[in-house]
């Protein structure tokens, strides 16, 4: 429907694999195109370079855009897409999603340095999942924000194939958006932040990046006639301001997959290991990221309540 939407007004943008049978009888299945035999890659063993991940943001902002002005014209189909896997599982049975702020302070704890931040860890770990639930049902218990779109939901580094030609990149596709919820477009902003982006971008590029989604998020209303409100980029960084914990919560529990994605370690044994996750910490360059990332989030509030 968003792809749809897109075509009317000349916009021949690809967002998704071309499905070519699906079933949900049983067998239940799904059978896409083959991106492989059409040129495309996987990002391996590297960060995204910042064309790469422009190019991802663009995407991401069409569909924002576009299930945006859906819900704001009436369409509730777009809202029924509630569940990402942090509000549907038990996180108990889930030690990753659950022991994200202990595992952060074990590692801050072996840096004197850092160690300062132990008692701000401890604070947040009071409250920080249950707001982070509770921004993500937001929309179904009526406390959303003012800013509605449809999020891919696992918005990282491997769930995007590249298609380049003499050394050009061509094309970029958008993989598997099992885990869609509707919500602020800060679910997957924040997502990007710790998830896709580089250390260097976080650290040097996290407005420029901000900006470029949300010029790309106003370009595609204005492409498509929209005539109703159109969210500034002082409210797009006000969402981000009411998910921070949301972002908090991703920093703690899967900062250490994005190292794992960009230096090639087996994620079955990262997902299943503590101490695989420890020794990723143990990296110099993702305790010198820390040193100067835990300064910006105590000073704009991620760690209060």
């Amino acid at each position: 429907m968003i792809e749809a939407k897109l075509r009317e007004f000349g916009d021949q943008t690809v967002l998704a694999p071309k499905i070519f049978h699906s079933s949900s009888e049983m067998p239940r299945n799904i059978v896409f195109e083959d991106l492989v035999a059409e040129g495309y890659s996987l990002i391996n063993n590297r960060p995204g370079s910042l064309e790469e991940i422009k190019l991802a943001l663009k995407k991401l902002a069409k569909i924002h855009a576009i299930s945006y002005q859906m819900a704001q014209m009436g369409n509730k189909e777009i809202t029924t897409f509630q569940k990402i896997y942090v509000n549907t599982v038990n996180v108990d049975d889930f030690i990753i999603l659950r022991d994200g702020v202990k595992l952060m302070k074990k590692v801050i704890s072996d840096q004197p340095d850092l160690q300062k931040y132990i008692s701000h860890f401890e604070a947040a770990e009071k409250f920080l999942f249950p707001k982070v639930l509770d921004l993500l049902n937001a929309p179904k218990n009526g406390k959303h924000s003012a800013v509605q779109v449809l999020n891919h939901g696992d918005f990282h580094m491997k769930n995007l194939m590249v298609k380049y030609v003499d050394n050009e990149l061509k094309e970029l596709m958008l993989l598997d958006y099992q885990t869609c919820i509707f919500g602020s477009p800060a679910i997957d902003l924040y997502y990007a932040f710790v998830m896709m982006y580089s250390p260097n971008m976080r650290l040097e590029k996290m407005d420029e990046l901000l900006y470029y989604y949300t010029k790309s998020f106003q370009d595609t209303l204005h492409s498509v006639q929209y005539q109703g409100h159109i969210p500034t980029i002082k409210e797009i960084r006000e969402e981000m301001c009411d998910y921070r914990h949301w972002g908090l919560y991703l920093i703690c529990t899967l900062l250490c997959f994005n190292y794992a994605f960009m230096h090639g370690f087996d994620m079955s044994e990262i997902i299943e290991s503590e101490a695989a996750r420890l020794e990723i910490f143990a990296n110099t360059k993702i305790l010198d990221e820390l040193r100067l990332l835990l300064p910006r989030l105590l000073y704009l509030g991620y760690f209060e309540e």
